[in-house]
């Protein structure tokens, strides 16, 4: 390849084609007409998208686009303090036009059902999902005059003598140079090295919860700390989900461990399942079932789950295991029946009869049981019982480059890097817990903030150039 091939200049480089990368480079050409942008990406057309492909994309907001009650102090408090207030109030103004926005480019949104039973109301989503957004914006670009580069994987960021970030260049040595580089390729939850880095020695256990989580191998957090980068979210937790473990169907969602016990290959129960409503302890569950569970646990329930609409809330493509006692349960699970006979002995003395009600914190708890189960707790003494194999699979990691309100990659002594911006999963703005439905919206919200960055930039160049 000659040198000039080698060299590609446009008037932005984006890295990444998921839901940041994508309204990044779309709002960059919509805002700079005639501009040139390419977006490189790791893997082939038909594999694009990360992470965004294969969400459902819940959005935490009103039916018109507006942010939820809860918005702006579910972020602050899940995060205990730890998330700038300039980025969540950044991110809670812009909410709706970028809504509005994906309308324009040709993604409408609905409201549905999340998969949490205890949720009230319907939530807004695009229709079809994150895989809307990625083919529809995806198009957009190519119709605003852009260009995506698949199978293309960037592999470090270059500096001029001023320390702005002028060049990206990929694995095949092309040097794709801009003044402005905006990082879009998600967290490091497809690489096992840099889990097992952060998490510990078991983090290569964790595997993404769907096929786009495995292109995000973590490179553009590598490559912003190269040229200086500040480091901010929590690098040793992730953003996990309670699957079925028999299946790799993406996504196999289990969500429906409140209303029965969850117990570990042992057959014992190890933390409260009803602690809170799902939507607030899916992600602790998942992760003391990686943690304190060994990967694997068992959810055990009966004829009062089943007779229960559960469809919304059980996303796997194999139906429970089955059995008209405990023992034989666990036998067919592989566990000790003597234990798990006993764990639901002492868990039913507990208990209090009643019926089941899985539409809202109950208040029935458990009476002198260790660990307590706080609503839900009525007995398991109907059968034919029921149990799911679950497992921890990982969505996203927390840890990445640090951000402030504007998208700008911020260096390690507080100040903007010029030309680097960084939006969705790669900047690290989570910490403790994950505020529902607000990944997805996040990135666009930043993507757009950096596209128009990126066109003032643009133009600023061209008229001092």
């Amino acid at each position: 390849m000659s040198d000039s091939a080698r060299r590609q200049q446009a008037d932005l480089i984006v890295v990444g084609c998921g839901a940041g990368g994508l309204a990044t480079a779309t709002q960059f050409l919509q805002s700079s007409p005639g501009g040139r942008v390419i977006v490189l990406e790791r893997t082939g057309e038909g594999q694009r998208g990360g992470n965004t492909a294969w969400t459902g994309a819940f959005f935490r907001l009103e039916p018109d686009g507006s942010p939820a009650a809860d918005f702006t102090e579910r972020m602050h408090s899940l995060s205990e303090g730890k998330t700038e207030s300039a980025i969540i109030d950044r991110l809670a103004g812009a909410a709706q036009s970028a809504v509005q926005w994906l309308a324009q480019n040709g993604v409408a949104t609905k409201t549905d059902h999340t998969y949490f039973l205890t949720s009230q109301g319907p939530r807004l989503m695009p229709e079809g999902g994150g895989a809307a957004i990625v083919e529809r914006l995806a198009v957009r670009v190519l119709e605003l005059g852009g260009e995506i580069r698949y199978n293309t994987t960037a592999q470090l960021l270059e500096r001029d003598e001023r320390g702005a970030v002028t060049a990206v260049v990929a694995e095949d040595g092309t040097r794709y140079e801009a003044p402005t580089v905006v990082l879009a390729c998600g967290g490091f939850e497809g690489s096992p090295d840099l889990l097992d880095r952060h998490l510990g020695e078991n983090g290569h256990e964790l595997t993404p919860i769907a096929p786009g989580g495995r292109s995000n191998r973590g490179e553009g957090i590598t490559m912003g700390t190269a040229v200086g980068a500040a480091t901010d979210g929590q690098f040793e937790r992730f953003h996990g989900e309670p699957v079925d473990a028999r299946t790799s169907a993406p996504e196999a969602l289990v969500m429906v461990y409140p209303f029965g016990i969850l117990v570990d290959h042992r057959g014992r129960r190890f933390l409260d399942e009803g602690s809170d409503t799902p939507d607030n302890t899916f992600e602790s569950v998942a992760y003391h079932i990686w943690r304190d569970a060994d990967q694997f646990a068992y959810v055990i329930a009966d004829q009062r789950l089943m007779r229960q609409n559960i469809a919304r809330a059980v996303l796997t493509d194999r139906a429970p295991e089955s059995a008209d006692t405990i023992a034989q349960l666990a036998e067919r699970l592989g566990i000790d029946a003597q234990a798990l006979v006993s764990t639901v002995e002492q868990y039913n003395k507990a208990a209090e009869p009643g019926p089941l009600d899985v539409t809202r914190l109950d208040g029935v708890a458990t009476k002198g049981l260790e660990p307590p189960k706080s609503n839900w707790a009525r007995p398991l003494d109907e059968p034919p019982y029921v149990a799911w194999p679950v497992r921890c699979a990982i969505t996203f990691t927390f840890g990445g480059l640090k951000t402030n309100e504007d998208a700008e990659v911020i260096d390690r002594l507080g100040v903007p890097i010029p030309g680097l911006y960084a939006v969705g999963e790669v900047a690290g703005i989570y910490h403790h817990k994950y505020p529902g439905a607000t990944s997805v919206l996040r990135a666009l919200v930043f993507g757009r903030i950096a596209g128009e960055a990126a066109a003032s930039r643009a133009s600023y160049t061209t008229s001092t150039s």
